[in-house]
């Protein structure tokens, strides 16, 4: 049994911002993955915020996040001997993954026709703003540009704001994600055949699962989904669905959707702890019971059926308002999971960082980056596999492994 899943994968990674979070998914699972960065580090190492303020190539924490478990080799492509090491650590590498611009690394006979003809059975993956082909293939790209050109952007935010961007670089990390699945299956092709393949990932197209039904909307209603805020899909305001403020933060209630215990369960909860004011009485208690994911899909297709209690709704909501205000953001969390109520607490940095599920699973991992000074914990990997466990290493410091790499290179030459 192998100790990790990607055990003897050789990677070669010329990524800077779109996919150097594919390398990381790939290392962590135990491929030895091998950045290729340009002298003085590309524009992630030279993004802030730095840990504790330390300004410096090796102390981003977007960089630390990004590139656990690699190692780093500086090379200046322009250079003909260093590119020729290149070439060179490409040709013993069984995966490439670069996001480059259009023809960047072909001009320097490092794109996948000129590598391939040299190893067929090399898997190189391209990760860009809109792919390799087609007219768009070489426009200019950021995160900012992926999500509007995704689509996202028009549904993200409240009906009154202009298109919101996405928190996290939606763009970036989606296309990463997709590029390090689509590796992995033309890496399993290759095994098998000795046949590599060019993949080709667009953050453009890697978000069009965030749209959800967006584009069958349009296609099948010929109307376009619209910004919906708070509310989601839900066209009016209801009580016990959405973002409520506790004592010290804020949690989501989805009592109403199709999971869990009801909205009358909840207000019995509520005159358990003798706040549930008048809702027992008419003409709020029948409204109360009938407020259910049966209602709910009847008001979605015809919200006039709604206008009848219209004021009803919102006392309910202010009752329930002054429920939730009246405890904290983890013991209303707490208190609504343990009856079976769809609950969200809003988490906060801190809030995840003290998050006792997360800490009953260890899943945070203590790691020793190159210019931190000590230990630092690192969220750990998006998966558990109990076989071939994914562990996360330390973020290489900028060519730390220079001269170890390009003696192990040399020496298999």
């Amino acid at each position: 049994m192998s100790d990790r899943a990607l055990d003897g994968v050789r990677v070669v990674e010329f990524t800077d911002e779109i996919g150097a979070y594919c390398g990381k998914l790939l290392a962590d699972l135990g491929a030895d993955v091998i950045k290729v960065e340009p002298p003085g580090g590309g524009v992630m190492r030279h993004t802030p915020p730095y840990f504790r303020d330390r300004v410096g190539v090796d102390t981003g924490i977007k960089f630390w996040f990004q590139n656990t478990s690699k190692r780093s080799v500086v090379l200046d492509l322009d250079d003909p001997a260093d590119r020729d090491t290149a070439r060179t650590l490409a040709l013993l590498a069984n995966v490439i993954v670069e996001d480059c611009p259009a023809g960047y690394l072909a001009d320097r006979g490092l794109g996948y026709s000129e590598l391939s003809a040299d190893k067929p059975s090399l898997v190189y993956t391209s990760v860009s703003g809109f792919g390799r082909t087609g007219p768009h293939a070489g426009w200019a790209y950021s995160d900012i540009v992926g999500q509007a050109t995704g689509g996202v952007m028009t549904l993200s935010g409240e009906p009154t704001d202009p298109p919101n961007q996405i928190a996290g670089e939606q763009a970036n990390m989606c296309a990463s994600i997709h590029a390090a699945q689509g590796t992995m299956f033309a890496l399993l092709h290759s095994e098998a055949t000795g046949r590599g393949q060019w993949v080709d990932v667009s953050a453009q197209e890697s978000l069009s699962m965030a749209q959800e039904t967006a584009m069958q909307t349009w296609d099948f209603l010929k109307r376009n989904r619209t910004r919906t805020g708070e509310r989601g899909m839900i066209p009016v305001a209801l009580p016990g669905l959405g973002v409520y403020e506790a004592k010290d933060g804020f949690v989501y209630l989805g009592v109403l959707a199709p999971a869990g215990a009801e909205l009358v369960d909840m207000v019995r909860w509520m005159g358990e702890e003798g706040m549930a004011e008048d809702l027992f009485e008419e003409p709020y208690a029948t409204t109360v019971t009938q407020l259910n994911m049966g209602f709910l899909t009847q008001v979605m297709g015809d919200p006039a059926k709604i206008t009848g209690i219209f004021g009803q709704l919102g006392h309910i909501h202010e009752v329930i308002g002054r429920f939730i205000a009246s405890r904290t953001a983890v013991d209303a969390y707490e208190g609504g999971q343990r009856r079976n109520l769809l609950f969200g607490i809003i988490s906060t940095p801190e809030d995840l960082a003290q998050n006792a599920q997360l800490r009953a699973r260890d899943w945070f991992q203590k790691l020793q980056p190159r210019g931190a000074g000590g230990p630092v914990e690192f969220p750990g990997p998006p998966y558990r596999l109990t076989a071939t466990p994914a562990v996360l290493g330390p973020p290489p410091g900028l060519g730390q492994h220079t001269a170890e790499v390009l003696a192990s290179a040399a020496g298999a030459r």
